[in-house]
């Protein structure tokens, strides 16, 4: 890899406007879990509104430790950005249900320390995510993203509206306008696909009554975002036990970020860079724990919008950072993000999940499918990776922990990949 594929220059206006349509990219996935989770937890609108804060706060510093590293230890110094992970949030209700917030926060700090010490064993656990498991891995992520996406171009799930004529019209036409965009824009304006369709659209929303201004209004100008807010952190055995089972498969899916910037970015990421970012990503969890936030991960849709800009560099994935800490103090900006209907966000998210899709198979078209069971390992797991997240109902017998582990698709298949890759393969698994 070239040291300098992401220090390209990039001037203040497009670097701003870059910045922002990351920000807006990775929103509706960063609000969507403290919200979900504060609902989860009977909280009331003024601690639900923190714990939005407190995620945008966290999520950018967890964007800066990635991007500008601490040293050599910790850090991939990727432009990468990170939000909110879905995938410990059965637990983190079950542990605040149970044992309350402040056991709920400490479990986020200690498995982030196991994140942490894990690390430094990286080089061991690459060996099991050949490509062959990775392309899996990546494809079945495009897959399972695409039905949220979906569901938001109908206006959101349990939402007033939802399946409605206007919000499907609507949606469809910001796909289609930032894919024209993309095709046929010149210089900025190409670039500027996503956010021009994501304005084009709230522009339209307005018209049709579906942003509320007056919510902007109410919401507080400036509030500070107090780490400790529950109290000391409490650290119990089972709670911190559940939620690092949950953070390693966060972990994967980070590993499979790598996979998916290097098809991107047409880079080569060494083991040494995947240990420095999984390294920075615990790190970030860990402060995530200390002001009241839930764990990060990279995220692929952020990924892709490089893809879709063609801009790979740092100075705006920082300046993304920025804003999402500003947002996280400021209420009020972060209120302007929330107002973009789900319509709106959904059609510009279907674009970017569409080519995390195609990278995963990209990755899979290099492989050789009459070798080294290539051919069994991908369809088979795919065929679990599926099945276990659009049918997770078949796991209703199995009570607790386990029941949680095996309704994850992504879990499943990487799973599913690795096991039959080593059962497949034997020692020639390694070697792969």
């Amino acid at each position: 890899m070239k040291k300098e594929s992401f220090d390209e220059k990039v001037g203040w206006g497009r670097m701003l406007l870059v910045g922002f349509q990351h920000v807006l990219t990775m929103c509706p996935g960063t609000i969507a879990v403290p919200l979900i989770l504060a609902g989860a937890l009977g909280l009331n609108e003024k601690e639900t509104a923190f714990l939005v804060s407190a995620n945008f706060f966290t999520s950018g510093i967890a964007i800066l430790i990635q991007v500008l590293g601490i040293g050599k230890l910790a850090g991939s110094r990727y432009p990468i950005v990170l939000g909110s992970s879905f995938a410990p949030l059965s637990p983190m209700i079950l542990i605040g249900k149970e044992y309350g917030m402040a056991a709920l926060f400490g479990s986020v700090i200690a498995s982030g320390a196991v994140i942490f010490l894990l690390s430094f064993f990286m080089d061991k656990i690459l060996k099991l995510f050949p490509q062959v498991v990775v392309g899996t891995f990546v494809t079945l992520i495009g897959i399972t993203l695409a039905p949220t996406a979906l569901r938001d171009l109908a206006g959101g799930e349990g939402n007033a509206g939802f399946g409605s004529v206007e919000n499907l019209i609507l949606g469809l036409a910001v796909l289609i306008f930032i894919l024209l965009v993309d095709k046929y824009g010149k210089g900025i304006w190409k670039s500027m696909s996503l956010l021009l369709g994501i304005t084009a659209g709230t522009a339209a929303g307005c018209f049709l009554h579906m942003v509320d201004i007056a919510s902007i209004a109410q919401v507080e100008i400036f509030q500070p975002v107090q780490p400790f807010a529950y109290g000391v952190p409490e650290f119990k055995l089972w709670p911190i036990f559940l939620m690092t089972i949950f953070c390693i498969i966060n972990m994967i899916q980070c590993i499979g970020v790598f996979s998916v910037m290097d098809e991107i970015a047409d880079v080569e990421t060494e083991n040494e860079i995947k240990e420095r970012g999984i390294r920075g990503q615990a790190v970030a969890q860990m402060i995530t724990g200390a002001f009241n936030s839930v764990p990060s991960t990279m995220f692929n849709e952020n990924v892709s919008l490089i893809g879709l800009t063609k801009i790979k560099s740092r100075s705006v994935i920082t300046t993304a950072g920025i804003m999402i800490i500003l947002a996280g103090i400021f209420p009020k900006i972060s209120a302007v993000f929330t107002a973009v209907p789900k319509c709106v966000l959904g059609g510009a998210t279907l674009a970017l999940f569409g080519v995390i899709t195609s990278s995963g198979i990209s990755m899979l078209s290099r492989l050789d499918f009459s070798k080294d069971n290539n051919f069994k390992i991908v369809g088979t797991s795919i065929a679990i990776g599926v099945g276990a997240a659009f049918a997770s109902d078949a796991f209703v017998n199995i009570l607790g922990t386990l029941q949680m582990i095996l309704s994850n698709g992504l879990f499943m298949v990487s799973i599913s990949a690795i096991l039959l890759n080593l059962l497949l393969n034997g020692k020639k698994a390694f070697r792969k």
